[in-house]
C-alpha cells in the first residue's frame, strides 16, 4: 500500500512539474517593444519627447487591457544620434530583449543603418526619420514610416512661400539625409508654381559659427529663406540673421521652430515674431492628440510633433497585434496598413479602438500626429501640411496646403 501511494505522489509530482512553467510562463506573459531614441546626441532635444510619447501610449494601451490580455512592455534605448550607435543597441532590442518591433528612430542616418538589421532579423521598424530611402526597396513589409517623406515636405514648403506671396527663395540646408531630401522637390516645385530659386547654400553640423552662409544667402534679399534643419543649428541661423538686420521670411520644420517652446527661449521673442513653420497636420486638432497631451500633463495646444508620432506607432502597433491575435511581427505586419486604411468607423481613442480589434469590429485609427494612410511601402498618404507662425512667443496655425 505504502508503495504504491509513494508511487501515485511520484507520479503526480511529474505531472505537476510539468504543468508548472506552463503556468508561470502564463502568469509571466508579455510582449516588448523597444524604442530606439536619441537621447544624447544631436537627436537629444527630441529623445526625450520620443520616450514620452511612448510611455504615453503604453500607458493608455495598458490602462485598456494591454494586447493579447497581457500587459505591453516598452524597453528604451539610446541610439546617441550615432548610426553605429544605433546599430548596436538595435541588436541588443532584439537578440537578449525579444522584442517584437522597433520604434521611435528618430534620425534618417540611424533608420537607414538599423533598416538590414530590422529586415534580416525579421523585425518591425516604425520610424520617424523622413529620408526617402527608408521606405523604398524590398522592405519585407516591415518598414512604416509615421512622419512625412523628405519629398513631401519639400513640396509642402514651396506651396507655403507661394501661398504666403513670396516670388523668390534660397535655402539653407544642413547636410544629413533627411534635411537634403527636401531641397529638390523644394525647388522643383517653387519652380512650376513661378517662384525663382536664388540660392541653395549648405552648412554642416556643430558649426562654430554659421555667419558665412547666412551672408552669402540673406544679402540676395530673397522673399523667403527656407532653413532645413534641426532646432540647435536653426537657432543659430535665426540669432545671426536678426543680428545683422535681414529681412527675408524664415522658413523652417515645427520640430525646430516651435519644440515646446525651445526655440523662442533660444532666440527670445523678438527675434522669433513672424518665423514660419510646418508640419503634417492635424496636431492639435485630433482627439488622439488631445488623448496624448492629457497623458503627458502637457496643456492644449502644444505643438510636439515627434512625441505624437511615437504615441502613433506604440498604439498601431498594439492594434496590429490585437487584430492579428499575435505578436510575431511576420503576422501583425499583415495588418498594420488596415489599421489606418480601413473605411472606418474613425477611432481617435485608443482604449476604443482596442475593445473593436478584440471584438472583430470594423474601425479606422485616427493618429494623433496626423490623420494618415499608409501607401503600400509603408509610407503615410493622404497628409495635409499645416502653416504656423510665431506670434509674441507663441506659434499659431495660420492656413494649410489644401
Amino acid at each position: 500500500m505504502r508503495l504504491c501511494t509513494l508511487r501515485l505522489l511520484a507520479a503526480l509530482g511529474l505531472a505537476l512539474s510539468a504543468t508548472v512553467p506552463e503556468i508561470a510562463m502564463a502568469a509571466d506573459a508579455t510582449t516588448r517593444i523597444g524604442l530606439l531614441a536619441p537621447l544624447s546626441g544631436t537627436g537629444g532635444p527630441y529623445g526625450r519627447e520620443e520616450e514620452r510619447g511612448a510611455r504615453a501610449a503604453l500607458d493608455v494601451v495598458n490602462a485598456a487591457g494591454g494586447v493579447l490580455g497581457h500587459k505591453l512592455e516598452l524597453v528604451v534605448a539610446d541610439d546617441e544620434s550615432v548610426p553605429t550607435s544605433g546599430v548596436a543597441v538595435a541588436r541588443k532590442l532584439i537578440d537578449v530583449d525579444g522584442v517584437s518591433a522597433i520604434a521611435g528612430v528618430w534620425s534618417s542616418a540611424v533608420a537607414l543603418a538599423v533598416r538590414p538589421v530590422a529586415i534580416e532579423k525579421g523585425i518591425a521598424l516604425l520610424v520617424n526619420g523622413s529620408a526617402d530611402e527608408i521606405t523604398q526597396g524590398d522592405t519585407k513589409g516591415l518598414v512604416w514610416r509615421f512622419q512625412t517623406t523628405g519629398k513631401a515636405w519639400g513640396t509642402a514648403f514651396a506651396h507655403v512661400v507661394r501661398k504666403d506671396g513670396a516670388k523668390t527663395a534660397s535655402l539653407l540646408v544642413l547636410q544629413t539625409p533627411f534635411t537634403l531630401s527636401t531641397v529638390q522637390p523644394f525647388v522643383d516645385a517653387f519652380k512650376a508654381d513661378g517662384g525663382k530659386i536664388l540660392d541653395v547654400v549648405s552648412f554642416n553640423p556643430n558649426q562654430p559659427s554659421y555667419r558665412t552662409e547666412v551672408e552669402k544667402v540673406f544679402a540676395k534679399e530673397p522673399d523667403a529663406v527656407f532653413v532645413a534643419s534641426y532646432i540647435p543649428e536653426f537657432s543659430a541661423v535665426v540669432k545671426e540673421a536678426f543680428r545683422s538686420g535681414y529681412t527675408s521670411k524664415l522658413y523652417t520644420f515645427s520640430h525646430a521652430a516651435d519644440s515646446q517652446g525651445a526655440f523662442v527661449r533660444n532666440v527670445g521673442k523678438e527675434a522669433a515674431e513672424g518665423v514660419n513653420h510646418v508640419q503634417a497636420v492635424p496636431v492639435g486638432d485630433a482627439g488622439a492628440y488631445k488623448i496624448y497631451l492629457k497623458a503627458t500633463n502637457q496643456p492644449e495646444g502644444t505643438i510636439v510633433p515627434f512625441g505624437a508620432n511615437v504615441f502613433d506607432e506604440v498604439v498601431v502597433l498594439a492594434l496590429a497585434i490585437e487584430k492579428a491575435k499575435s505578436d510575431k511581427a511576420a503576422d501583425f505586419i499583415k495588418v498594420i496598413a488596415s489599421v489606418a486604411n480601413e473605411p472606418g468607423p474613425n477611432v481617435s481613442d485608443p482604449a476604443e479602438a482596442l475593445k473593436l480589434a478584440r471584438n472583430g469590429k470594423p474601425f479606422r485609427y485616427s493618429g494623433a500626429a496626423a490623420d494618415f494612410k499608409f501607401t503600400p511601402n509603408g509610407d503615410q498618404t493622404d497628409l495635409d501640411y499645416g502653416h504656423f507662425r510665431v506670434s509674441d512667443g507663441v506659434s499659431r496655425r495660420v492656413g494649410t496646403t489644401r
